[in-house]
């Protein structure tokens, strides 16, 4: 009976009583529940058996499971579908402004699909303010689009949990039309932050369907070299996601991939208000180690910097001492980096894109470091550590 798929299941349990009896087993049905959602223990919440958990949810929405990214005008998000207690429930995951490089994600649940009386329902905001909405998977299951009846609700209900002030939230309610050219001048009107910026243009999608695209992660066989027992060099880090802080570009949210073998690119998950979620944020080069780098520098100093393409595998780089210019205002975070590369990064402005020479750092596994040399500014980005169903090319 296990060799059978769940449809064919169903129908040989049609042709007779002693059939129908056996197919209708618990065994049977939670290794079909297994398969989607890749769970061992499996809580079924309202559902009475496995075979009605899997045809009633996991059949149409299982597929749902995994880390997603929403956009919405330059901004983005981090979505993750996850199945918990018989409902197939979004979380969102949200920066949330600190000093600590460490510190976690803020969680919460933006919707979940779960079971009523005749058919799977879908609650916005279940914990905050519950009100109905529609899941819609797309045809390659690699997206979904979250439709909400509520959309006002909804946003004042985000935005107050986030402790913004009420006033400023009614007020681009009634006066914020064409918040999608998201570069509006009332954003700097009222000296709004990051975060505000972000969650009153989310506000506004609201009244639209939601589109959240699969987050692919690369598997580790894509790096571009790799140690005899299989591990990561030192001199390069394992592709993932990571959270960098500066004073220039705020908080973001990045995932590095490794691009064409010999590149090591960031893409942002989140965006602002001149740099759209999904763009390449910088490119460091693997073929273009910078071996040496005065103690006492600034940050003109590096512009000039002779680098050659280098023809040795990435294991041989040496180990240097990292200090930063001494125009530059951050702290570092070790006085040894692994290695050292030239690469370019991408900032955008209100006036013009510019392509910004940069030195890409790695410090250890979990962290990176990009010295912006014309902006004369640093970047640290820390590896997310928080675990996610993750899906990998």
């Amino acid at each position: 009976m296990s060799l059978f798929n769940p449809y064919d299941l169903t129908e040989l349990g049609a042709t007779c009583k002693l059939l129908y009896t056996v197919s209708q087993s618990n065994s049977i049905w939670i290794k079909h529940c297994r398969r989607v959602i890749h769970l061992k223990d499996i809580e079924l919440g309202e559902f009475s058996n496995y075979k009605k958990l899997y045809t009633n949810l996991l059949h149409k929405y299982g597929c749902l499971i995994g880390l997603y990214q929403t956009r919405f005008g330059p901004f983005g998000g981090l979505t993750e579908v996850v199945y918990s207690n018989g409902a197939i429930e979004g979380h969102t995951w949200d920066l949330v402004p600190s000093e600590d490089m460490e510190a976690p994600l803020k969680c919460n649940i933006l919707f979940s699909l779960k079971r009523s009386e005749y058919h799977t329902q879908n609650v916005c905001l279940p914990h905050m303010s519950p009100h109905h909405g529609a899941v819609s998977i797309g045809t390659k299951k690699d997206t979904f689009t979250l439709l909400c009846f509520n959309p006002k609700e909804h946003a004042q209900a985000v935005w107050k949990d986030f402790g913004y002030d009420q006033e400023i939230f009614d007020h681009f309610q009634r006066h914020g039309h064409g918040l999608k050219k998201y570069r509006h001048p009332l954003f700097r009107q009222w000296g709004l932050n990051y975060h505000q910026q972000k969650l009153i243009c989310l506000s506004h999608y609201f009244d639209f369907s939601m589109i959240h695209e699969r987050l692919i992660f690369q598997h580790p066989r894509d790096i571009p070299e790799l140690m005899p027992d299989g591990t990561c060099p030192k001199q390069l880090v394992m592709p993932g996601l990571f959270k960098s802080s500066d004073k220039v570009h705020g908080e973001q949210l990045l995932v590095f991939r490794y691009m064409k073998g010999v590149e090591l690119a960031a893409f942002q998950v989140t965006g602002d208000g001149y740099e759209q979620a999904g763009q390449s944020l910088f490119e460091a080069y693997l073929e273009f180690p910078i071996s040496y780098v005065p103690e006492r520098h600034e940050f003109e100093d590096l512009i000039d910097s002779d680098v050659e393409e280098v023809q040795v595998p990435i294991s041989d780089i040496t180990s240097q001492t990292f200090t930063l210019p001494q125009d530059c205002q951050e702290d570092a975070p070790s006085d040894m980096c692994h290695a050292r590369y030239l690469g370019y990064g991408n900032l955008r402005y209100p006036e013009r894109v510019s392509i910004n020479l940069i030195h890409v750092m790695v410090f250890d596994e979990d962290t990176v470091g990009v010295l912006w040399i014309e902006e004369e500014s640093f970047t640290i980005c820390k590896r997310v550590h928080q675990t996610f169903n993750q899906h990998h090319l």
